[in-house]
């Protein structure tokens, strides 16, 4: 399937079965359980037996179990569990047991309508998820594992993700899976307050985000200037959603567009939220990096509890971060300081921060459902608000002198254009203007300099509302509604709009972004007995989807051409004149959106899908999927996906999977507009971000934009020698057609180019200067191999152990480009800038009250690519980074745990790039590059070193 592929993974896939090695394990085991509800009990049972219990999640609910207490032989203590019930074991695996309801269920009648309802309802997961791993990711099976699946599927339980030193999901998920990748851009924008992820070196929205199997909107940003590979990319924000309110997360590892729809193209990521009851959870935590900075405050709780026969829960999470810094001096400043000693309290050292920025976020999540009529009905949504500021390049106030970054010359570093050349205020008769009246610098206001501070306010609401049940024959049904909004709102401050002069404030309100989401979901499920090894799995939908973004105008000033936004005339009393050349216009390091960038649009689509699955003969699991789905702004799209598994023996497994997907384009990359305006030779002109449908974005080539197509493949080898170790080979191949991007600028210069956009009817034919459009402009194909081992051993004397070893390597290649769109430095990026090898190995390790957790992880050599003139293309080392943490149970209710990420303060090598002279970016006299920067922003583990932090656990 992948050509090649044997010679190049074959020492990954010979060392990975190396390591397998099975274990004796003693016939009996020693039980203590109480009587209780069968969801609890199975899940006590399977974490005691060290078995894998496998049971229909819809037959579980209203069952309870007796008391079991003593050493039995798993299968015999299993046997004296289900006596009463209406379970019975259906098949006996290496690594698991398989429940199912028995054909004639001894189980006494309903003594009310309410016991009769709660047998029929769909059970939720239990709290240990790991302990019964029922997984839904990628099927619609209830009775799969993870390594019964045809395809890859992570699973991360609740206490993995709360044993993390990073809080955030993004940073979480990044140090658990080594195939997701996340980096945070410095000063960019938007892109510095919501970071793109990637997984498997796919862009963000290549990757679809489910919360309790629905669909999570997106965020508002699209990613304008997100790096190499989000570039153009709008996705969910993985911020928005709290550790604590999660029970596990899925992660499938392949292609299920044709399950979920579009943007499933890299993978599936699914969170599904805590419903334990009866229980009140508290963490608080305190951090700070090696350097002294970015300290963190988090307080986080859960309270779930029992609602008549369902149950309530609320989630919420509060984080105080602060910035780091780890940059240097900028060359101009570090001059400044020492030639103007007296403007050296002006211009701070370093006088820009380039690290995290300082944030301060609430998050809060609702999980409820509960009995009504035949069925149960669900509500989930959430709410956060978090507020982030970070600066802006600095603008240099005075021209200096000083050495080049060679050290062998001189050279000028000049003052930022357009804000402090000395206009004139006073106007003349005749519209020119006195030069002897009164004038007018800024730097009267900013006498070296000025550094603006962007702030970003971010507002997440969402909430679906469902009832799910079965009818008489077996039907099961799943109807919802979910609404999504997604807010960016923006200020700057300590800036101006120079062309309004002394008139001009220095804070600004610039605009926020919007997108809204709405899906109405029919899910229904029926599992047909053909006398097959299973039942043959039948799910059928439909689907009804409307989404919309808007952009709204910022104030006037923020965008405003002030009177001296354009070249004026200055006249001396004998009649000579000069031209003195305009000022910048807009808030200077981010113009506010005008009303001709103001848009609120929207598209609709509806989806019919199908889904089958079943296993035909014992050790053999068939499936397929079709989905059609329709849109209101490009048309229909159909894909499919066929897979299998079957089993070699009863512990060696063959699974794999073919599909074809897709990416609609998103409202934001359908019709953003940016309009910002500047002096091209003293004559006000626009630079515009246009929608492909616009008048002026079409004379430069634009077309309809079409969704991203994908075709998916991936085939692997499961293992599962022993019910404590399990093992798993993955290859894939992601071929990615008509991706999208935004093109080059288009500069419009002549006379002929006006007036055809004047025939075209483009009202601002007369001042624009530069267009530029999202579209398809590229082609990819990503190959890679996933290997998954993972070992635990039973309590014992020395405790229990759970050992982990996970490895991905990734490559992509560009098959096609319009070189318009994807230059060669963007297109080396995309190809070279995430390392192709990644990663983790990792151990838990218990002994009563006390618990070590510690990782280490492995980035393999990457290349980050820029102009020569840049310096050229730079190579940076392979890493490694070591986590630890150790916890104490003080109390039955309350542990402390201490540990730190990075531990041995691991830094990426300089970003010293050089192609021989002149083209040197590196200034020995700062030890910066021109910008202060010391590290690129695409380190895989980040550049701001260690990290430590502790940690108060209350359970009551």
């Amino acid at each position: 399937m992948i050509r090649g592929a044997g010679g190049r993974y074959g020492w990954a896939l010979g060392g990975s079965i190396l390591m397998l090695a099975t274990q004796a394990h003693a016939r009996e085991k020693r039980f203590d359980l109480a009587p209780g509800p069968a969801v609890q009990t199975l899940s006590a049972f399977a974490q005691q037996s060290g078995t894998q219990i496998i049971a229909p999640a819809d037959r579980l609910r209203g069952v309870r179990t007796p008391g079991i207490v003593g050493n039995y032989e798993v299968q015999a203590a299993l046997a004296m569990l289900l006596r009463g019930t209406p379970l019975c074991v259906a098949r006996v695996k290496a690594a698991s047991i398989i429940l199912r309801e028995c054909p004639v269920a001894p189980v006494p009648k309903p003594t009310s309508a309410r016991d009769r309802r709660r047998t029929a309802l769909p059970q939720r997961a239990p709290p240990d998820a790991e302990s019964v791993p029922i997984v839904v990711t990628g099927t619609r099976r209830t009775d799969r594992t993870i390594t019964d699946l045809a395809t890859p599927v992570t699973l991360i339980g609740r206490e993995a993700l709360e044993r993390q030193g990073v809080t955030d999901m993004g940073s979480i998920l990044r140090a658990l899976v080594p195939s997701f990748n996340m980096t945070r851009p410095t000063i960019s924008d938007g892109s510095s307050f919501v970071p793109p992820p990637t997984l498997r070196g796919l862009p963000p929205d290549e990757v679809l985000v489910l919360v309790n199997g629905k669909r999570r909107h997106r965020s508002a940003l699209v990613q304008l200037a997100g790096g190499p590979l989000a570039a153009g990319s709008q996705a969910a924000d993985l911020a928005q959603i709290p550790a604590m309110a999660i029970d596990r997360v899925e992660i499938l590892h392949d292609g299920a567009a044709a399950i979920y729809g579009s943007d499933a193209i890299a993978g599936v990521i699914d969170f599904t939220l805590r419903e334990d009851v009866g229980r009140f959870d508290m963490r608080m935590r305190y951090g700070q990096y090696y350097a002294g900075d970015g300290r963190n405050y988090q307080l986080s709780g859960y309270y779930g509890a029992a609602l008549g026969a369902g149950f309530v829960s609320i989630a919420g999470e509060f984080n105080d971060n602060g910035v780091t810094v780890r940059n240097g001096q900028r060359p101009g400043a570090w001059l400044i300081r020492k030639q103007y000693p007296q403007y050296a309290d002006l211009v701070g050292d370093p006088v820009q921060i380039n690290g995290n920025p300082r944030a301060r976020a609430g998050k809060l999540f609702l999980n409820a459902a509960m009995p009504l009529g035949p069925g149960e009905a669900y509500l989930f949504g959430n709410a956060g608000r978090s507020k982030q500021r970070r600066n802006s390049n600095w603008r240099q106030g005075l021209d200096v002198t000083g050495p080049d970054a060679l050290g062998t010359g001189t050279r000028l570093y000049a003052s930022a254009t357009g804000i402090y050349p000395t206009i004139w205020l006073d106007q003349l008769p005749n519209g020119h203007y006195d030069a002897t009246g009164r004038s007018f610098s800024f730097t009267s206001l900013y006498p070296a300099g000025f550094l603006p501070q962007f702030e970003a306010t971010i507002t997440d609401l969402s909430v679906t509302a469902g009832y799910r049940g079965a009818l008489a024959n077996d039907l099961r049904y799943d109807l919802s509604l979910s609404r999504g909004v997604n807010r960016l709102r923006y200020h700057i401050a300590n800036t101006l709009n120079p062309s309004l002069g002394p008139a001009s404030p220095t804070s600004f309100y610039i605009g926020t972004l919007e997108q809204r989401e709405a899906n109405l979901n029919a899910d229904l499920r029926y599992d047909w007995d053909m006398g097959l090894a299973s039942p043959v799995s039948i799910a059928f939908g439909a689907e009804r989807r409307h989404e919309a973004y808007a952009i709204t105008a910022g104030e006037r000033l923020s965008w405003d051409v002030g009177p001296w936004g354009i070249a004026q005339t200055v006249e001396w009393p004998d009649g000579s004149s000069f031209v003195n050349p305009g000022l910048a216009i807009g808030a200077n390091g981010l113009p506010g959106f005008s009303p001709s960038a103001a848009i609120d649009r929207g598209r609709s689509s509806w989806a019919l899908y199908a889904d089958v699955e079943a296993d035909p003969m014992s050790g053999l699991t068939l499936g397929g999927a079709l989905r059609h789905e329709q849109f209101s702004d490009f048309g229909g799209t159909t894909n499919w996906k066929v897979k299998a598994r079957y089993a070699l023996t009863d512990w060696m497994a063959l699974r794999g999977a073919a599909s074809t997907g897709f990416r609609a384009p998103t409202p934001g990359q359908l019709y953003t507009t940016s309009v910002s305006l500047t002096n091209v030779d003293n004559v006000l002109r626009e630079v515009a971000t246009l929608p492909p449908d616009n008048p002026a974005a079409r004379f430069f080539g634009a077309t309809v934009l079409r969704p991203e197509r994908s075709t998916n493949y991936v085939a692997g080898l499961v293992l599962t020698p022993h019910p404590r170790l399990t093992a798993s080979v993955d290859l894939y191949r992601i071929d990615l057609r008509d991706r999208i991007g935004l093109s080059g600028n288009f500069i419009v210069s002549t006379d002929a180019q006006r007036e055809a956009l004047r025939q075209m009817g483009v009202t601002s034919y007369a001042r624009l200067a530069r267009v530029r459009y999202f579209t398809n402009a590229f082609a990819t194909r990503t190959q890679g191999l996933d290997v998954s081992i993972s070992h635990r051993t039973g309590d014992g004397p020395a405790g229990r152990l759970v050992t982990s070893l996970l490895l991905n390597h990734n490559r992509t290649r560009i098959t096609a480009r319009d070189a318009a769109v994807i230059d060669d430095v963007r297109a080396g990026n995309i190809e070279d800038i995430v390392p192709r090898w990644r990663g983790t190995l990792s151990a838990a390790w218990t002994l009563r009250g006390v618990a070590v957790n510690a990782r280490a992880s492995y980035y393999h050599s990457f290349t980050s690519h820029a102009l020569p003139t840049d310096g050229g293309n730079l190579r940076l080392r392979a890493e490694w980074t070591f986590d630890l943490e150790t916890s104490v149970r003080l109390t039955p209710k309350v542990r402390l745990a201490m540990g730190g990420e990075n531990i041995f303060d691991n830094y990426p090598d300089l970003n010293q790039r050089s192609m021989g002279l002149p083209n040197q970016n590196w200034y020995g006299f700062t030890g910066t590059t021109i910008g202060g920067t010391r590290y690129v922003d695409e380190s895989p583990f980040g550049f701001n070193g260690g990290f430590w932090y502790m940690r108060l656990e209350l359970s009551l």
